[in-house]
């Protein structure tokens, strides 16, 4: 009994450190130069908590019906693949007869980061939204393309499936499970940077919670062998090394929330239209995307508890 409540308290522990939600971690953004227009001999922002954006246009495509438990739901910003589900810009018939307007994304004040949020200090080396003067690349080396003003775009497609949360066979929001959201770095268009993938985050999972749907999953570096501004474009601000560094040292360490603030989980028929393969919906987001770095202390945690587990099962195999 005495060894079964230990093997119990250690799955407890593993479980309940895997289960905790991502807390906002401090973090430096090193574009690796200088802005031109207010030089002070830094290349790296001040600390910030959080890649806030605004106004995001979100595509919403159903191989279904909606209210059906089940259906497929693909979130997507990118222009190929909403053509892909039969997409297309202009005024719009819904399902129950009002007229909405489609429309891609306008670039880039529709897929812009457009705050670090809460920096410690007003400091951000010419970080811009790019809509605002001053426009990436603005006060850049005419020569290199470095120096100028900087910012984030990002993409994303995430798909999941509509859920029925209380038996009564019709759904009630979309639980998403897979997909990648991935951040560019935007500069003068002779930065040998400029367009570069800086982060990949892959989903994993998502919470619904009223008036919001928070998308979560892991860092994944995968793609940034040998590419050293990647690699040290993102970096803890409590001084625990880059985001490749940890994802390096433990590829699942690294994890992240988005919080879009949806307006509802779930569309209505004076939203919907009909594109001949899939119903559509398009709403506008705010929100946030927070980076979590575990203190070492925590993966120490996780550590023991799965070497506590593995011993007590090695034990138990052992005495049959």
């Amino acid at each position: 009994m005495f060894k079964q409540a230990k093997l119990a308290l250690a799955a407890l522990v593993v479980m309940g450190a895997a289960a905790a939600p991502a807390l906002a971690s401090p973090l430096v953004i090193n574009t690796g130069s200088d802005f031109n227009l207010e030089p002070n001999g830094s290349t790296t922002t001040a600390v910030f908590d959080q890649l806030g954006y605004t106004g995001t246009l979100a595509t919403s495509i159903y191989l279904g019906d909606p209210t059906q438990p089940g259906t497929t739901v693909v979130d997507t910003n990118i222009p190929s693949i909403m053509t892909f589900y039969g997409f297309s810009a202009g005024p719009k018939t819904t399902l129950n007869g009002n007229t909405v307007n489609a429309a891609f994304p306008n670039v880039p004040s529709q897929n812009n980061i457009d705050g670090l949020n809460n920096p410690a200090t007003p400091d951000l080396n010419g970080f811009s939204n790019g809509v605002s003067f001053p426009q990436y690349g603005t006060g850049a080396n005419a020569t290199t393309g470095l120096g100028g003003a900087w910012g984030l775009t990002y993409s994303y497609q995430i798909v999941g499936t509509t859920v029925d949360s209380n038996g009564d066979g019709v759904s009630d929001y979309v639980s998403y499970t897979t997909g990648v959201f991935s951040v560019y770095y935007q500069s003068a268009t002779n930065d040998p940077n400029n367009g570069k993938e800086v982060l990949r985050l892959i989903v994993t999972g998502s919470d619904i919670a009223p008036g919001n749907v928070y998308i979560k999953g892991n860092v994944d570096y995968s793609y940034a062998a040998g590419d050293s501004f990647v690699q040290n474009f993102f970096s803890s601000g409590l001084g625990l090394g880059t985001l490749y560094s940890n994802w390096q040292n433990n590829p699942i360490s690294v994890s992240w929330i988005l919080d879009t603030n949806v307006d509802s989980p779930l569309p209505s028929q004076s939203e919907l239209w009909n594109s001949g393969s899939s119903l559509i919906r398009q709403s506008t987001l705010d929100g946030s995307l927070t980076i979590n770095v575990p203190e070492p202390g925590s993966l120490a945690l996780v550590g023991l508890a799965l070497a506590g587990l593995g011993f007590a099962q090695r034990r138990r195999s052992a005495k049959k």
